[in-house]
């Protein structure tokens, strides 16, 4: 099962995705994929790298479904995680959509 590296952005706290490279995106589906324990390993260490850079905090790999720009999460904590607050929809980033 492919797995992506998520954390949160330091400078204002929002979920982002690692992307290619060292970037981080926001959207799941600029995500870059980890396909083997290597490569799982290898986004981790950018990961770390990131912390240490001050970029991003606490990241860790979660597990998607689908590819390219049709992935989705797995479990219901990313959901919620990446849309934001159950409460107040009228509020935050999901009161943009």
């Amino acid at each position: 099962m492919p797995e992506v590296l998520t954390a949160n952005r330091l400078a204002d706290g929002e979920v982002v995705y690692l992307a290619d490279g060292e970037a981080w995106v926001g959207d799941l589906s600029g995500a870059r994929l980890a396909h083997t324990k290597d490569e799982a390993a290898a986004l981790e260490a950018i990961g770390q790298n990131a912390v240490r850079q001050l970029k991003v905090v606490a990241p860790y790999l979660i597990a998607v479904e689908g590819a390219g720009g049709a992935l989705s999460v797995k479990s219901a904590r990313e959901r919620i995680r990446a849309a934001g607050p159950t409460v107040r929809r009228d509020l935050g980033k999901q009161a943009g959509a």
